[in-house]
């Protein structure tokens, strides 16, 4: 097949998103599709382009046996609504110029949010006369509400709108979760979702199997060091785990990495306790937070209250690195994890509750040997290149369903 995806967020950018669409990309071409990339100049989620790209409305890479278009966005660092929605309108206009002047391919793929992505999918397939796919990783507007980007309101409306028209045009819709499947199943996309959840990379199952290096994690001082590697944003909930860190005290300390909105905060927090008690570090790439992940004595998956319906693909990754894993979250991340043995699991933003889970893994060897053990069965179970086959089996039953005579675009 020749599949064009079209997503906002894609590598080099640090974050969830872009390695779920990274593994999509290289694993259809590594099985013999023809996979084309337009995606939005590395910017997210600094709001800075990285250096070696920009200067250009387009620049087209050929990377990891596929072909990259990193267009031209609005990025800028500021995070209010007016910023957000140039960035977003932008990437639509451009991807949409650009996907529209690209070879016809057999089928487009297009991964939400930001919502708009959906729409340059459906116009990109309208263009070229084929069937697409929307890729559902969080529910919009939805999602949007809850870490205040939106109000309920006319601009709410108009989105909800878009979100059940998207639905209800797209041949086949893939989402992360079974919570989001059973909601987009009643606005619109009844028949048509396939769940393809968030899995682990090979590169962290291999991280998993090496030694640790133990300085990488911090001094040799004898703390008792636990990680969290992502988003630093108001869906993670991590002002709870600093006010954990205040309650463990000497002897324990926390490691942020990473960037995003309530970075500022995260570090103002920090300051305030005893140095050492919380290092907030410079995001960095997947391989090097990798291995500090590994040189940790224990991990960290965080979600605020009222994300149950999420399962971050973080909590695979951590698992694979074949270190013991506290979950701080409720619902179906919470029920899987559970399910497998695989973490610790406590109510999101609870300090308390938290701190007292790091004492215990700290404090019971067997325990943390359980986890290690259940943990890496689990990511393996869950990796992301069996998603990449299930993604290829909707592709291709789409391809098939579609009309043989289109024409020449």
């Amino acid at each position: 097949m020749r599949v064009l995806i079209a997503s906002q967020y894609f590598p080099p950018e640090i974050h969830g998103p872009s390695a779920r669409l990274g593994a999509f990309a290289s694993g259809l071409a590594a099985r013999g599709h023809e996979v084309e990339v337009v995606c939005e100049v590395p910017s997210h989620p600094g709001g800075v382009v990285a250096p070696g790209y920009g200067g250009h409305f387009a620049e087209r890479r050929h990377v990891d046996g596929y072909d990259v278009n990193y267009v031209w966005v609005r990025a800028k660092p500021s995070k209010r609504a007016l910023a957000r929605v140039a960035n977003y309108a932008s990437y639509a206009v451009t991807a949409t110029l650009i996907g529209a002047s690209r070879r016809r391919p057999d089928v487009v793929f297009a991964s939400s949010p930001p919502l708009p992505v959906g729409n340059v999918g459906a116009t990109l397939a309208f263009r070229h006369r084929v069937p697409w796919v929307l890729d559902v990783r969080d529910l919009w507007p939805d999602a949007a509400v809850a870490v205040g980007e939106m109000e309920h309101g006319r601009i709410y409306r108009m989105a909800a709108r878009l979100e059940r028209r998207l639905y209800r045009s797209a041949a086949a819709i893939t989402a992360t979760t079974e919570d989001f499947a059973r909601a987009i199943e009643g606005r619109g996309g009844a028949g048509k979702v396939t769940l393809v959840r968030n899995g682990t990379q090979d590169l962290f199952l291999e991280i998993g199997s090496e030694e640790p290096d133990p300085e990488l994690a911090g001094e040799s001082d004898g703390r008792f060091t636990w990680t969290y590697a992502g988003n630093l944003g108001l869906a993670q909930g991590l002002e709870a785990a600093v006010e954990a860190a205040k309650l463990l005290g000497d002897g324990y300390r926390l490691i942020l990495i990473g960037e995003g909105p309530r970075r500022a905060e995260l570090i103002r927090m920090a300051e305030a306790l005893p140095p050492g008690t919380v290092e907030v570090r410079d995001p960095i790439p997947p391989e090097r937070a990798g291995r500090i992940l590994r040189a940790s004595d224990a991990l960290l998956v965080s979600l605020a209250p009222g994300f149950d319906g999420f399962v971050p693909s973080k909590l695979f990754d951590c698992c694979a690195v074949a270190r013991p894993v506290i979950l701080a979250a409720e619902g179906e991340a919470a029920e899987l994890a559970g399910q497998a043995e695989a973490a610790v699991c406590v109510r999101p933003g609870d300090p308390v509750e938290l701190a007292d889970a790091v004492r215990r893994v700290a404090g019971d060897a067997g325990l943390r040997d359980t986890l290690v053990q259940r943990g890496r069965a689990f990511a393996e179970a869950n990796s992301r290149a069996a998603g990449v086959v299930q993604l290829e089996g909707v592709l291709e039953a789409v391809v098939g369903r579609a009309p043989r005579d289109r024409g020449n675009a």
